[in-house]
């Protein structure tokens, strides 16, 4: 079985995947073999495709190792070549595993770019790799980013890259048994399939997080997409506040704020924490309704603080979305509800 999961930058996808293939392993009973005397090979495997280039991506190496300590991972760091790895003499069997790889958004750039990637011919190179570790494992997990949100002109090579990697996503979720998107920490099946994958635990537990919830609600979607029109037709007569020029204080005691990603942008600059206002929100206005740009989709920017900005948003509407009541996501002027 293969599910693909997508989603943006701080969106929860990762947090998601791992639950997926724990909460399928660790629930059979009498899998780890424990007590037989013999060694057995491990049952989950994480595929790294994350290069160690800078200060930068070895906090986010190490923040993926601390999220996945203690749940039975065995790591495999595997840039380029998943066809020639598997089929090497020295590549561990995988006959009855899980096997994450974390992300194909970071795989297709290697094929493109590293000295001993695939080039031109990247596109086969990878979805042959995913089919042979398909093959091979007994489930397969496939974390890729939506980069395809951009309202800034890309330079040619970055078109290419998203030509690429969109190709690579077209044909994975083509042969997927599941494809799930990840919206502020909500998984919404996009595709499932007539052998779905087993009930996992983050699926379990999702009726008894409803107790515990307070009366938020949330609007996400990309830019342009009729986000703000949508949520006054679901909640008619609010007062809404423009989260671009509204007092900071504000956020505590008014009733809807769109451009909700632009507050907090702003709450950023004042050098105020994500977690603060994650925390004035959760604590005194959890009655409130949030419209926000989902900013997490794009390629990764280039200045520090955008970076922190777009990765703090992500992180912030998963964490209200956890005690939210309800949240809708648009799509060229079309409402989904994910929760």
């Amino acid at each position: 079985m293969m599910e693909l999961v997508t989603g943006g930058s701080g969106s929860g996808k990762s947090a998601y995947a791992e639950q997926t293939l724990c909460g399928i392993f660790h629930s059979e009973s009498g899998r780890s073999g424990a007590g037989d005397g013999k060694e057995k090979e491990p049952l989950l495997y994480y595929i790294a495709t994350m290069p160690r280039w800078d200060g930068e991506t070895e906090k986010k190496i190490k923040r993926h190792r601390a999220m996945r300590a203690g749940k039975g991972f065995h790591t495999l760091e595997w840039y380029t070549d998943f066809e020639g790895r598997l089929k090497s003499s020295d590549c561990p069997s995988m006959e009855s595993a899980g096997v994450l790889v974390e992300c194909l958004s970071n795989l297709t750039a290697n094929e493109m770019y590293m000295e001993n990637g695939a080039g031109e011919g990247m596109i086969e190179a990878v979805v042959r790799g995913i089919i042979e570790l398909k093959s091979r494992c007994a489930h397969l997990v496939v974390v890729t980013n939506d980069v395809f949100a951009e309202s800034s002109e890309d330079t040619p090579e970055m078109i290419q890259y998203k030509e690429n990697l969109g190709k690579v996503n077209r044909a994975l979720a083509e042969m997927a048994d599941r494809v799930t998107e990840v919206a502020g920490g909500v998984p919404c099946r996009v595709k499932t399939g007539s052998h779905s994958l087993p009930e996992t635990g983050s699926d379990k537990q999702e009726e008894t997080k409803m107790s515990g919830r307070g009366n938020i609600k949330i609007i996400t979607g990309g830019a342009f997409q009729g986000k703000l029109a949508y949520a006054k037709s679901l909640y008619p007569g609010i007062t809404w506040t423009d989260g671009k020029s509204c007092g900071l204080d504000e956020i505590r005691d008014c009733s809807a704020v769109y451009d909700f990603h632009t507050f907090v942008k702003r709450w950023l600059e004042e050098e105020r924490s994500r977690e603060d206002l994650t925390d004035v929100i959760l604590e005194e206005n959890q009655d409130i309704i949030i419209v926000c740009d989902e900013i997490g989709c794009g390629l990764v920017p280039v200045d520090a603080f955008e970076r922190k900005y777009r990765e703090d948003t992500g992180r912030i509407m998963t964490a209200l979305a956890e005690h939210a009541e309800r949240v809708d996501r648009v799509v060229c002027g079309i409402g989904v509800r994910l929760r």
